[in-house]
């Protein structure tokens, strides 16, 4: 179907008369591949309109679940072509932030502040005089639509975008975790470590559940809470591809410079050995780090702690391997534990159990083990910071900080030196686009909700993003539908004139 037959469907659109009308309407456009085609080659006035609806279709309770991937797939496209994000996303309430700067690394700067009276974590991208503002904000639209579909208790969640884009100013306001990373946690905590560890590989199986890649998994990028009991969120996702084209693949050296090399599959760090041409972040690789991490939680122990980073890939290839602790069953490490561990951070990574298989193995681990384990201690746990450095091109990923006096209403002492933000060195969320097309499959006409029987070809995976990404929609403010129309119309009724 050739894009002019839309143009009678997109008016239908524009003219609807409230928000379900407007939502239907353009599902009867997305229900095509051309209708999609179609969407992506609007005008800017016109996409910018479109972004807010597909935002407001998603929310809602008038699609199907395929329909709403279908509406999240366009968002991400089209708000990564235009630059451009739903106003939902886009916080408005005054947000208090300190001048200091209690992390950073290689691309953004990270300091406290205080919104509708709660802490959070404000990210601010770094961007140098060179850079192409255009394009970046138009990676970092992007970015921000995937990130905030992502709605899981184990993933860190993004609370919203302030600042003005187009002055250059890319900031991401997400939740504040307290206690810092996981290995800061169990600095001076006692807790099950192997239900910490748990709870982080179902945030990495809901994340390969929504067909995307971390890239940067380590201890530093595994953050805690402070509820009761303490919940470990994975954080530092979506954000490589801002500074790293996604469809052009990584050198060795340039990988080596884009995250922590001690966590980095040996395919990565030498892929010419292992078949392949480039190296490319995958979820095999996810599951060699997650491996790794598991040594580190369970022994406070950068793991390779003995090798050169430059060394590390010759190394592997060459047989090295981590030796068994001994006082592995002291710390969690079962005999099965340990031989599982071993298949995740094997050389071969066809061999590497999926995540779920991971995520089942370490549930049976926590739940075996009886009471808390005790901290690893501080001398340790900054070893492993220090030598972290040293393994990495880039600073530490986890800079602890004190919380400023100024913001009111500060954490007690106790909580301030507990204070620490996870890195800055993006991970990767490489999502294919054709990948994306292709699993939308046939589309019902719109209609159907939610609570009716899916098809048979609709994913059946629990983790599976879409109805979760409802709920996340749903919580963010929106102007009514009335205001938000008349605008429209005033936009429209204006474009008509001769």
């Amino acid at each position: 179907m050739a894009n002019k037959d839309f143009q009678p469907l997109w008016k239908g659109v524009t003219r609807a008369s409230d928000e379900t009308s407007t939502v239907l309407a353009l599902a009867k456009i997305l229900v095509e591949k051309e209708g999609r085609d179609f969407i992506l080659h609007l005008d800017r006035k016109d996409a910018e309109f479109c972004i807010d609806v597909l935002d407001r279709g998603i929310a809602g309770r008038d699609l199907n679940t395929t329909e709403k991937h279908a509406f999240f797939v366009t968002l991400r496209r089209l708000a990564g072509l235009h630059g451009r994000l739903p106003d939902s996303m886009i916080l408005s309430d005054e947000i208090e932030i300190e001048d200091k700067v209690l992390a950073n690394g290689g691309f953004a700067d990270v300091r406290i502040g205080k919104h509708k009276g709660q802490y959070v974590a404000v990210k601010t991208l770094r961007i140098a005089a060179t850079d192409d503002l255009r394009k970046i904000r138009k990676q970092f639209c992007k970015e921000v639509v995937l990130w905030s579909t992502l709605c899981h208790p184990h993933v860190l969640k993004l609370k919203g975008v302030y600042g003005d884009m187009e002055k250059g100013k890319f900031i991401t306001i997400s939740e504040w975790m307290i206690h810092g990373n996981i290995m800061n946690f169990i600095e001076g905590n006692s807790v099950n470590r192997l239900q910490l560890l748990y709870e982080a590989a179902q945030g990495l199986k809901y994340i390969h559940g929504a067909g995307l890649t971390h890239g940067d998994l380590k201890g530093a990028n595994i953050l805690v809470s402070s509820g009761v009991p303490p919940r470990a969120c994975i954080a530092d996702f979506g954000f490589m591809t801002m500074v790293l084209d996604p469809q052009k693949p990584m050198s060795c050296s340039a990988t080596l410079e884009g995250g922590t090399t001690t966590f980095m599959p040996p395919e990565i760090l030498m892929p010419s050995v292992y078949g392949l041409d480039n190296a490319i972040p995958t979820q095999k690789g996810d599951i060699y780090a997650l491996g790794l991490v598991v040594f580190q939680v369970l022994t406070g122990e950068l793991p390779f702690r003995d090798i050169r980073p430059t060394e590390l890939g010759f190394r592997l290839a060459t047989g090295h391997r981590l030796e068994k602790p001994a006082n592995a069953p002291a710390i969690g490490f079962s005999d099965s534990l340990w031989a599982f561990s071993q298949l995740c951070w094997g050389l071969d990574r066809d061999l590497r159990p999926k995540v779920a298989e991971v995520v089942a193995r370490l549930g049976e681990a926590a739940a075996s083990w009886h009471g808390p384990m005790p901290p690893c201690g501080k001398t340790e746990t900054e070893k492993v910071a220090s030598e972290e450095v040293v393994s990495s091109s880039i600073p530490y990923a986890a800079i602890r900080g004190e919380v400023p006096s100024a913001i009111s209403g500060s954490p007690t002492d106790s909580q301030a030196s507990s204070a620490l933000f996870s890195g800055m060195d993006s991970s990767s969320s490489i999502s294919n686009e054709s990948q994306d097309e292709a699993s939308l499959g046939t589309i019902k006409p719109a209609g159907r909700r939610d609570s009716e029987e899916r098809r048979p070809h609709e994913p059946q995976d629990e983790d599976r993003h879409i109805p979760d990404l409802a709920q996340n929609f749903q919580a963010r403010k929106r102007k009514p539908f009335q205001s938000f129309k008349d605008k429209l119309r005033e936009f429209f009724t204006f474009r008509r004139r001769p």
